[in-house]
């Protein structure tokens, strides 16, 4: 995950260049383009290429450890974010994706909420930490915590179809089915292609019906 470079010489020095096209951009563009198309493992080599041209990259640490978590392998994609915390201590981005990989990768919830309470103290604002930690809180059953997550994440970024989706996914879970389809209509008018939300409406949908004919239906909303 990094190269050494011996100098010899001040001379040497100045005639040791990468060959053509193989700079540390060219690496980190070809690892984006593999990883728009869903191929993370391209996409993680590359940026391990881009990292040994440039290993002290937050930039490029953090999206290998994104591709890795793609791949399901959150112990790597962890140990990346860790270096990029390393190189940037306070490097929020990095901190939350670890926080992320904790939570949905390795269900650590607690340490999770560890991890977001850090970024959320020095950056109240940090709307992904808000939702991370909303979910965190969810995951483990606290559904009062995880709504107040929620509704500060819709707040802070009124515009985030994540934020209304998530909060309606906790409303549901208190049978309060009409506040929660009024949440997922919101992600759906800013994002209408949001499947989550639109499976979670539909579900809304018939809770309610369900709820008036016989009473509640099992809940199979999903949270994003």
């Amino acid at each position: 995950m990094k190269l050494t470079i011996t100098i010899i010489a001040a001379l040497a020095a100045m005639l040791i260049l990468p060959a053509m096209g193989e700079t540390a951009q060219f690496w980190y563009d070809q690892a984006n383009s593999y990883y728009i198309t869903g191929d993370f493992e391209n996409a993680a080599a590359s940026y391990d290429k881009a990292i040994e041209l440039k290993p002290n990259s937050t930039v490029f640490w953090n999206y290998k450890g994104r591709a890795l978590a793609n791949l399901g392998r959150f112990d790597e994609a962890i140990s990346c974010f860790d270096k990029s915390i390393e190189i940037n201590t306070s490097n929020p981005e990095a901190l939350n994706l670890k926080a992320t990989a904790l939570s949905l990768g390795q269900k650590k919830y607690s340490e999770a909420i560890v991890l977001f309470d850090v970024i959320l103290e020095s950056n109240p604002s940090y709307v992904d930490a808000w939702i991370g930690k909303g979910m965190a809180l969810g995951n483990e059953g606290e559904l009062t915590g995880a709504l107040q997550c929620f509704e500060k994440a819709t707040i802070i970024s009124p515009q985030n179809p994540s934020a209304w989706n998530n909060k309606g996914v906790v409303l549901m879970e208190q049978e309060k089915y009409q506040l929660a389809l009024d949440c997922f209509n919101r992600a759906l008018l800013i994002d209408s292609t949001n499947e989550a939300a639109m499976k979670n409406r539909e579900n809304a949908l018939q809770a309610m019906n369900q709820e008036v004919s016989s009473g509640p239906s099992q809940d199979t909303t999903t949270m994003d």
